[in-house]
């Protein structure tokens, strides 16, 4: 990629020799669920297709207009007043009357709004409820949430394409996702802005927690409840008009079939019945703040029932006195404590040094390990920008005998040499992130050897922040030594055979895991093992989200790790019998290598985490889970070590996310036009970032809590 070193880094080309391929990562993911989850996008399409086809079919198109109208004015009669359903009523018939065929599209419309709304309701009020009375689970569905309504809607308008197909089933599903966050937060913060000590006097009358959702919390929260409903009503109206370019059907069709023709008529008729059904199902659903009574209703049936007193909880409602509850100061040491923790800073600077050093001597000598899979049937040596001018003079002997009439084409998998941390045929961006690991544990435990500071971060003591950093070098340095060397094709007398070039590991990875091991022990040493009783209700939650990491790393040690597009790529045993063929040329041979040539442009091949010619990513991912689950089980089994196996999930998820963007970024620096890294870069980045978003909150919420304990207590 001569156009890394012949361009300036600040100019707009230099930007364009690098192609994070998450585009095509989506595009395999789509491929491969769409062939092995057919099941459950048929079992989620199902209610969709049938409600549209009940209340569209069935209902709407049924019932005569007269009787609608009616309908109309019924239920306006019912949810607010007189009026406003004469109101509505009167603008649904304008609607109908704006066009032929245009009572049947309005009809289709409030269909496919009053199916998103229903199921907008029956997901998101249950949903909303659990948020409401699970802060862990709230912190984890607001970013889902922000990117729902971040997003703008034709982006997922193509997933929803390939799984449901287009028409009102799939634009139905793309409103509900569109429609589906006000409905849960509004409720979330309905419930949680009902006043506490309504809560503490029902259950202070011995109201279960039920009774206390039934009676006090949703009756309390209905005006948030009914904005949110109307607001997710005005959303599914909204996306009216976008669904139709996938064929949603209803007065969108119009709208679009108007701006399409240039038919200025169509597009006004059209957009003012679309403008009239949403006043009308805008006033229909709008919360009446004068409205009260079933609130009153309800608060009162809780009022009457008959509750039995708890027993008293403490020695306070007894008049027993209470004894303080006396912790230590954040701020204190023992003298014992101390000493340990200045041995382990002056360790851990030790450990540092050591990783930081690695990345200036040897990662791998012989063909690159990594970066020859980037180098997939050779490029030419001028390709090779990490090379100097010495070693692209050795390069140019290593001729392979194929490709001298193609212009003496060169493979990085025939590379010999000796390649340090930072070289694309070394570590890469495995060396540097180990390097970027080790500066940090360095200039950390210098500080707290000087005494200037006693924490990395206000979350992250000085122990357990080498217990991070070194335990993330060793198990990224782990998962670069799982990794398995390219293979070439040869001829022997059995015929072609596939082996691993002449790659073996250097000195500088084994000091950087010698380094790793010294950071992460100094760190056990000053932490004193972490025994602390007091951690042990925070030992809960991280199972279920653990459980879903170890499953997304085990998704992408079976999916593909490396895709090759590029036009006429060859495998090993198809360019052996290219070479063959031009080595002893006949008659036929131009036809039979015309034959090869033309098979492999016939589709893209694909490498998996444990395919034969792939990098092997498939056992260090599983190997990563299994520890991952360990850690996890020993969280349960010695939770007052809560802390100590925080860090280490922690640096397990600082190994997935390093290891995986290393590949992802040196597989950049070096491949050739038309090779990508495949799909299962990214379930191992989701997985990995999973683990340090909740162990990062997790240990941050430890920290504030220790906070506040030690304010409200006597400190000794």
């Amino acid at each position: 990629m001569t156009g890394l070193l012949a361009t300036s880094w600040y100019e707009e080309k230099w930007l364009n020799n690098w192609e994070i391929p998450f585009g095509k990562w989506v595009e395999e993911a789509i491929n491969w669920l769409n062939v092995e989850a057919e099941l459950f996008f048929a079992i989620i399409k199902w209610p969709f297709e049938h409600l549209l086809d009940l209340i569209t079919n069935d209902v709407l198109l049924q019932i005569p207009w007269p009787f609608m109208l009616l309908l109309f004015i019924v239920v306006g009669t019912l949810t607010r007043e007189f009026k406003v359903g004469v109101a509505a009523a009167a603008g649904i018939l304008l609607s109908g009357v704006l066009g032929p065929d245009y009572w049947r599209f309005t009809m289709q419309t409030i269909g496919i709004i009053l199916v998103s709304v229903i199921i907008c309701v029956i997901v998101g009020l249950p949903y909303g409820v659990l948020c409401a009375r699970s802060n862990r689970v709230w912190n984890l569905t607001r970013p889902v949430l922000d990117g729902m309504q971040l997003i703008h809607p034709f982006t997922y308008l193509i997933p929803i394409i390939f799984f449901f197909g287009t028409g009102p089933v799939g634009g139905t599903v793309a409103t509900m996702v569109f429609a589906l966050p006000p409905m849960i937060r509004l409720t979330y913060l309905g419930i949680r802005q009902v006043p506490e000590d309504v809560v503490e006097a029902a259950r202070s009358y011995g109201a279960s927690g039920l009774r206390v959702l039934t009676d006090v919390q949703l009756p309390l929260a209905r005006p948030a409840i009914m904005t949110g409903i109307n607001q997710t009503l005005l959303l599914s109206l909204s996306m009216v008009g976008i669904i139709a370019v996938i064929a949603g059907g209803g007065l969108g069709q119009l709208v679009l079939r108007g701006i399409n023709t240039f038919d200025a008529a169509l597009g006004a008729s059209s957009g003012l019945a679309l403008y009239l059904v949403g006043v009308a199902m805008d006033r229909l659903s709008q919360p009446d703040p004068k409205d009260n009574r079933a609130l009153i209703r309800r608060m009162s049936a809780a009022m009457r029932g008959v509750y039995t007193v708890p027993p008293p909880l403490s020695g306070e409602a007894t008049g027993e006195p209470v004894e303080p509850v006396v912790v230590e100061s954040p701020g204190f040491k023992s003298p014992a404590i101390a000493a340990r923790s200045l041995a382990g800073a002056a360790l851990g600077i030790v450990g540092g040094l050591l990783v930081v050093s690695s990345m200036f001597f040897s990662w791998v000598d012989g063909a690159g390990r990594l970066s020859g899979f980037a180098r997939l049937g050779g490029q030419a040596p001028e390709s090779f920008s990490d090379l100097d001018a010495d070693q692209l003079d050795e390069l140019k002997s290593l001729c392979r005998p194929e490709a001298r009439s193609a212009g003496c084409w060169y493979d990085d998998r025939l590379l010999d040499g000796s390649f340090n941390g930072y070289e694309a045929s070394g570590g890469s961006w495995f060396g540097i992130f180990v390097f970027a690991l080790g500066v940090a544990a360095v200039l950390a435990s210098a500080l707290v050897l000087a005494g200037s500071r006693d924490r990395w971060l206000r979350w992250l003591s000085a122990p357990l922040g080498q217990v991070v950093s070194g335990g993330a070098v060793v198990a990224t340095v782990v998962l670069f030594l799982l990794t398995t060397p390219p293979k070439i094709s040869i001829t022997t007398e059995a015929g072609p055979e596939l082996v691993s070039v002449a790659t073996n590991h250097g000195v500088g990875i084994w000091i950087a895991l010698g380094g790793g091991l010294l950071l992460f022990f100094s760190g056990l040493l000053a932490h004193g093992m972490g025994f602390d009783r007091r951690y042990g209700n925070y030992r809960a939650g991280p199972a279920l989200l653990s459980l879903v990491a170890i499953g997304l790393l085990v998704m992408a040690a079976f999916s593909n790790w490396i895709n090759d597009e590029r036009p006429g790529a060859l495998t090993p045993q198809q360019e052996q019998m290219v070479a063959e063929e031009r080595a002893n040329p006949s008659a036929e041979s131009a036809s039979i290598v015309a034959q090869i040539i033309g098979q492999a442009r016939g589709g893209p091949k694909h490498y998996s985490g444990f395919d034969e010619l792939g990098p092997g990513f498939g056992r260090g991912m599983v190997v990563l889970s299994v520890i991952i689950g360990v850690v996890v089980l020993f969280m349960y089994l010695l939770p007052w070590a809560i802390a100590l196996f925080d860090a280490m999930l922690l640096a397990l998820g600082l190994a997935a996310l390093l290891s995986v963007g290393a590949w992802v970024l040196g597989f950049l620096r070096v491949a050739d036009n038309g090779i990508y890294t495949g799909f299962g870069a990214l379930p191992a980045l989701a997985g990995g970032a999973l683990i340090v978003a909740t162990v990062i909150g997790r240990m941050y919420q430890r920290y504030l809590d220790d906070r506040e304990a030690a304010d409200a207590a006597i400190v000794v």
